[in-house]
């Protein structure tokens, strides 16, 4: 008996994780940037290097067939064995998710190994200077890709998705992707946002919102962040506003007949600038909650029209048509119905503090 037991306990302190990794074994990743299409693409791994005590990042650029395939030959280029478990962002040049996103992440969802927090943007032109850029501004171009997205969040120019969310709403078809759209400043040589990305199913469909569209879009979507801002001009005086309360309603109800959908909000929100005095008076209140309930509106209309020329439905209006009008839902495939659709906004601003708060 005692033996056995010693030989229990034995097994028990000799025991370790089968799958167990050890990472000075391996390069591990911030960022990747693809650019080209399935059977001819190209990788570009954001790498840590470690020079004179200094840790720096290099670009280690792979050619393939796949994903998988390209990885593969920039790890003949590595000193190590490039690992990307842990990454931050996923950047895709504009022309190549023109086809199929799902192609370039499957290796990436269905990887138990990998984490599904990634962040995905899209890049005007190839994704190889951005990192550049990147791994010059913070040593690392995932951080400093990580906090940009971050930011977006923030001031509510992009609802938070993921890698796991992205692949989600890529195969529902009642609901379209948005992806943050960059650039490169050349006078100031850093990244910046240029809007959204609009998606029709898989497919970038070319057409980018611009960020104040980018904007309107979060807060109907009642996804808006810890800073929803809107500045226009009243009475040739800036006035800026940030919205703090949504509250919304869709009908549908005509939606069967005449394809009208009438979408609903009652915005409660906060001057934080304006120079004028005495907006606590009635009228002038009045006055400046119909002013800016207007520039919404106008805003939102034209935001409808960008998004059905491009038959791209963010907002997931179709899921509520798939559930309870099938009528309308078996028309046909659901983005050709949502671009000839009738949308009717009505927003409506209530101004409840002024003055300038945090």
């Amino acid at each position: 008996m005692r033996k056995r037991l010693s030989i229990l306990m034995s097994a028990l302190l000799l025991g370790g994780c089968w799958d167990e990794r050890q990472y000075k074994d391996y390069s591990v990743v911030s960022m990747v940037g693809h650019e080209g299409k399935v059977g001819e693409l190209t990788s570009y791994f954001s790498v840590p290097s470690i020079k004179d005590g200094v840790t720096t990042s290099i670009i280690v650029k792979g050619e393939g067939k796949s994903t998988r395939d390209a990885r593969m030959e920039a790890d003949l280029k590595a000193n190590q064995t490039i690992d990307v478990s842990k990454l931050s962002v996923l950047l895709y040049s504009d022309e190549s998710v023109k086809s199929d996103l799902y192609e370039f992440l499957d290796v990436y969802y269905r990887n138990a190994e990998n984490q599904l927090s990634t962040y995905i943007a899209i890049s005007e032109g190839s994704p190889e200077p951005y990192i550049e850029l990147g791994n010059q501004l913070q040593d690392e171009a995932g951080t400093y890709y990580k906090k940009f997205i971050e930011s977006l969040v923030y001031t509510s120019i992009y609802p938070e998705t993921d890698l796991q969310l992205v692949c989600s709403l890529l195969f529902d078809d009642a609901i379209d992707l948005t992806l943050p759209y960059i650039s490169i400043n050349k006078e100031a040589n850093a990244p910046e946002i240029k809007g959204l990305a609009l998606f029709n199913g898989r497919k970038y469909t070319g057409t980018y919102l611009t960020v104040n569209q980018s904007k309107v879009l979060t807060v109907l979507k009642d996804k808006a962040g810890r800073r929803a801002n809107f500045t226009y001009t009243y009475k040739d005086t800036p006035i800026t506003m940030v919205i703090r309360k949504i509250d919304k309603k869709w009908d549908y109800s005509e939606i069967d007949k005449s394809g009208i959908v009438t979408l609903s909000y009652k915005l409660k929100a906060d001057v934080q600038e304006f120079s004028r005095d005495h907006i606590e008076q009635g009228e002038n209140r009045k006055e400046l909650e119909q002013f800016l309930s207007e520039q919404l509106n106008n805003e939102t209309k034209k935001l409808f029209e960008v998004l059905q020329e491009a038959k791209s439905d963010p907002l997931g209006l179709g899921r509520r048509v798939r559930a309870f009008h099938p009528e309308v839902w078996e028309k046909g495939d659901w983005n050709d119905t949502f671009s000839e659709i009738t949308i009717k906004p009505d927003i409506k601003v209530d101004i409840k503090r002024t003055g300038i708060l945090k």
